[in-house]
């Protein structure tokens, strides 16, 4: 993927290990995501139309807590928007868009370009398939993306010139604020855990293989 700007020829030399990184986080937030029934949540509530959830870390496995903010809108095939932020990789958040209709191929690249108001991504996303419903990951620089999300109030997304979705951003900037309350709650709730982790470090899980 490349970054939110055009760029320079030296990151462009850089971008295969950038999408590297990015598709690693990827597949960190699905393995979150299909292990979340297994892990605490505490819910945020509904704020500014977009439901938000804190999965807590594992008591015995570090850094698996996120943050999940997601709206599903209406129109053809009930597109949902989601952005997830781990403990994973917690530099970037990752935004799925699925829809019913779409026929998009699980971990297939897409050129997509994201445009929020006056800001512009230009991004490869990764195929998604969750249950019945279809659509596409891209990671994004959190303390970039979200600030931007938070001032904008339309999210368009294109695949060359045609309009892949235009979703409704009105209420975003309450949303990134309670979604910035639970990062902070999973950034607490993990150093908590990693302090009871470290007193018993000392002793083997199994000490007898």
């Amino acid at each position: 993927m490349q970054l939110s700007k055009l760029l320079s020829h030296e990151a462009e030399n850089a971008a295969e290990g950038e999408w590297g990184t990015m598709k690693r986080a990827i597949v960190a937030v699905g393995l979150i995501a299909s292990a979340s029934a297994a892990l605490s949540a505490r819910d945020f509530g509904t704020v500014g139309g977009f439901d938000i959830v804190a999965r807590e870390s594992d008591a015995e496995t570090a850094n698996t807590g996120a943050c999940i903010m997601s709206e599903e809108y209406e129109g053809a095939g009930d597109t949902e928007l989601s952005v997830v932020r781990s403990l994973k990789n917690p530099v970037l958040v990752v935004v799925i868009v699925t829809n019913y209709n779409w026929s998009i191929k699980d971990s297939e690249d897409y050129e997509l370009s994201y445009h929020m108001g006056d800001y512009y991504y230009d991004r490869s996303a990764s195929g998604y398939q969750d249950g019945i419903r279809k659509g596409f990951s891209a990671a994004f620089p959190a303390e970039d993306f979200l600030p931007n999300f938070a001032k904008s109030t339309n999210f368009r997304i294109k695949k060359g010139d045609t309009t892949v979705d235009s979703l409704s951003l009105d209420g975003s900037s309450a949303a990134v604020q309670a979604f910035n309350r639970c990062w902070a709650y999973v950034k607490n709730d993990e150093a908590a855990k990693q302090r009871e982790r470290d007193r018993f470090s000392h002793i083997p899980k199994d000490p007898f293989k």
